[in-house]
């Protein structure tokens, strides 16, 4: 039986969410500023940014980045340009080190503008020719040629001239588009005359003839092109602009919306050779308002206006009835009305033209439990929440030009400037949490059902897909016939971001997270990639006084939050074994056995947690208010362990409703404490012979230079000094509980004394 993901790990497109956007009117506004010590009294212009070099044509000496073909009878010959950039991008700037780029890139003629790949090591560039020299008159014709260059380590090699260039035309301004393959560039080639933006697509190593961009082209000049994802920028001197050459742009998906000028760059003078971030935030341009071609920074912001709705339905929680007539309102965030409606006779409403830039909560007057589900805008329900104490559900904004996306590839596993993503998953029982499906099958088929890649489940039904295309659309099967899975993806920190099930039938389905914890549903912001709630997943065991014991009826384990709030519940197999999938990121967790029939003592128990790789990152036993303490993030301290040094951390206890803190610090290899710090346990050793009624939890860690396993079993032995130190002074050692947690919580991945470590905690 082949199990299909249906649409619904589509890694592009899935329209499901509420919220609809009709768009009326997209502006890209910017707001420019001279960069301070880089521009000279000769030409500086089209500007290219990769990692932290900044790439310019000028015609300084020795000789500066190539302009264009109207500057070609300057004095000095220009010139591509490196520089480093120092500090983050921004109106101040700074480009230091500036130097020629290569010496095998000059001629004794112009060279520039560039550009490069999004790896960096391709360049394309524009080098001038001379075509024509006639000796009566000494008169030479010109004509720009594209070429490109490969770098070699740190050298790029000799240049490459492009097949589809004539040398009866001219060909300059490259912007290459490294995910479609696409060069584009400005050339003569039009019958009318004028220059006009083309492209040439690489296919098989072989490129295209030149295609004309139709959409962009006029019977003006269009050239330096900037391509940056769906949108192209450009410069024209048509009419209706502000002088010389102004700055336009367009995309590529709405052709028929014409050119549109960039507010805040164009000026009388000529405006030009545009780079714009991956984000489209920010960049720099060209202008000659000085006289000269000098270069100029921008912030550059993205306006939409939209016309929007909300459409959803409430039904009771507890009632079969109808929740019609509600009054339903929209409020901001300082709880202010910005809709009303009423719901019809089946508990429907709809909300149009939502004009509100924050974050907002949908609110029912009724004092009734009750059920939101939202609606797509075809009709299909995708996600039903429950109100929270006040009646409220919580939503954010969601972006204009990806509303109504899923993408089940998180942001963070996606290269934007590759436009790759990386799908990581897991296959896991749903009734067996000791249990993974290994080297099962797991397949992406496209559209058409055709296989486009396939790999294997490792021991912990763990698999990847790399490197995946992300304007395609996949869908992800599992051809052998597995009963119960469950399949999580995972975000690059490791936190589940959504879940999908298998029905009776056999397909897997989408289900939307939860909110157990949190009865708000984050929706995608403008510059987000994905709808997503993320949670983590916790797999552990429980082991009794490390004898093989069969739990035969099961052990019913409680999750909680730091603040004693029940998160979820869950029964073991007959091994101990247990698998939470949708606990709170970020938050210590709290774990409690219930009393079971069976004749067990409790403080018997170690509880070993695992993450999703079946390694073994914490083992622990039952403490304060007989909770297993699970704390991931460590525990709070007055001393940043991270940036003091270990002979400037004190002691300072006190009896308190809370607890205290004690660090004490191991030598690499040892589970005895350092010699310093045994002043501290003997502090330790007066307050609790003074205070029978106080408990310890030491919790023990070790640095990450040897293998996972060791490191347990160290951090284990340290924590077991400190206790046989305080007991063989007369304390009783039930006093004590020792919890281990490996090389899993380092505090300073740069200083391992820091890591080796025990956190005694009082109570």
């Amino acid at each position: 039986m082949i199990r299909i993901l249906q649409s619904l790990l589509i890694l592009v497109s899935f329209q499901c969410f509420s919220q609809t956007y009709e768009i009326v009117e997209v502006v890209i506004e910017c707001t420019p500023a001279k960069v301070d010590n880089l521009n000279t009294r000769l030409s500086d212009f089209s500007p290219f940014v990769s990692g932290q070099s900044f790439y310019f044509t000028s015609g300084r000496e020795y000789d500066m980045h190539n302009l264009g073909e109207n500057n070609w009878k300057r004095a000095g010959h220009l010139n591509i340009f490196e520089g480093k950039i120092k500090g983050t991008l921004g109106p101040d700037v700074k480009i230091k080190d500036i130097e020629l780029v290569s010496n095998r890139l000059m001629t004794d003629n112009h060279t520039g503008p560039m550009c490069l790949s999004v790896t960096g090591d391709t360049m394309f560039f524009t080098q001038v020719q001379t075509v024509e020299k006639k000796k009566r008159k000494k008169k030479e014709k010109y004509r720009p040629q594209l070429y490109m260059s490969v770098k070699d380590g740190r050298t790029w090699q000799t240049p490459v001239r492009l097949p589809f260039n004539d040398i009866n035309h001219s060909f300059g301004h490259p912007s290459y588009d490294s995910k479609n393959q696409r060069l584009y560039f400005a050339s003569d080639m039009s019958k009318d005359g004028g220059k006009d933006i083309y492209y040439s697509e690489l296919k098989g190593g072989m490129w295209s003839s030149p295609k004309s961009l139709d959409f962009v082209n006029t019977t003006s000049n269009e050239i330096f092109p900037c391509v940056v994802g769906d949108f192209i920028f450009y410069a024209s001197d048509k009419a209706g602009g502000e002088g010389g050459l102004d700055v336009y742009w367009q995309q590529f998906s709405q052709p028929q919306e014409g050119p549109k000028p960039v507010y805040g760059l164009n000026s009388p003078e000529d405006d030009f050779g545009l780079y714009v971030n991956s984000g489209m935030t920010q960049g720099f341009y060209s202008n000659n308002s000085s006289g000269n071609d000098d270069i100029y920074y921008f912030d550059m912001e993205k306006k939409v206006t939209v016309r929007n709705e909300l459409a959803g339905k409430f039904t009771y929680r507890t009632i079969n009835s109808s929740a019609s007539g509600l009054d339903i309102m929209i409020l901001g965030d300082d709880d202010n009305i910005i809709l009303e409606t009423t719901t019809d006779d089946s508990g429907n409403f709809k909300f149009s033209n939502i004009d509100y830039e924050g974050d907002y909560r949908i609110e029912a007057k009724t004092e009734m439990d009750l059920y939101l589900t939202i609606y797509d805008k075809d009709g299909n329900p995708v996600t039903k929440l429950v109100s929270d104490e006040n009646g409220s559900f919580s939503y954010k904004k969601l972006g204009y030009d990806r509303g109504g996306t899923l993408a089940l590839i998180p942001e963070d596993m996606v290269d934007l400037k590759l436009n790759q993503g990386h799908l990581t998953g897991q296959f896991v029982y749903e009734n067996y949490p000791g249990e993974y499906p290994n080297q099962l099958k797991v397949l992406l088929v496209d559209e058409d059902g055709e296989m486009k890649f396939q790999t294997f489940t490792d021991d912990n039904g763990n698999f990847d897909f790399r490197k995946l295309d992300m304007d395609q659309n996949y869908i992800l099967t599992v051809p052998e016939d597995n009963e119960g899975l469950i399949l999580l993806i995972f975000d690059k920190k490791g936190n589940v971001v959504a879940q999908l099930k298998s029905d009776e039938s056999g397909t897997f389905t989408y289900r939307k997270l939860k909110p157990s914890f949190s009865n708000s549903l984050a929706v995608m912001q403008e510059t987000d990639e994905i709808f997503e709630l993320e949670t983590k997943t916790i797999s552990g065991y429980f082991e009794y006084k490390n004898i093989d014991t069969k739990f035969e009826q099961g052990l019913t384990v409680q999750a909680y939050t730091e603040e004693g709030i029940l998160i979820e519940e869950t029964v073991t197999d007959e091994e101990g074994k247990f698998r939470f999938r949708s606990l709170p990121v970020g938050d210590n967790l709290l774990f409690k056995m219930k009393e079971n029939q069976e004749n067990f003592d409790l403080d018997d128990f170690t509880l070993y947690i695992f993450d999703r790789n079946g390694k073994k990152i914490a083992q622990l036993r039952r403490g304060q208010n007989d909770y297993f303490i699970f704390k991931p993030l460590g525990f709070d301290t007055e001393n940043n362990l991270t940036q003091v040094q270990e002979d400037s951390l004190g002691i300072n206890i006190s009896i308190r409703t809370n607890y205290d803190l004690v660090v004490v610090y191991f030598d690499s290899n040892k589970s005895n404490v350092k010699s310093r710090d045994l002043g501290k346990l003997k502090k330790l050793y007066d307050l609790l012979k003074s205070n029978p009624a106080l408990k310890v939890e030491v919790n023990a860690y070790a640095d990450a230079r040897s293998s996972d396993e060791y490191n347990l079993i160290l951090s284990e032995k340290r924590g077991d000094w400190v206790v046989e130190y305080l007991v063989s002074k007369g304390l009783p050692k039930d006093r004590f509980i020792v919890n281990a947690y490996g090389e899993t919580q380092l505090v300073d991945e740069n200083n391992d004394a820091l890591n080796r470590r025990a956190e005694i905690r009082i109570y």
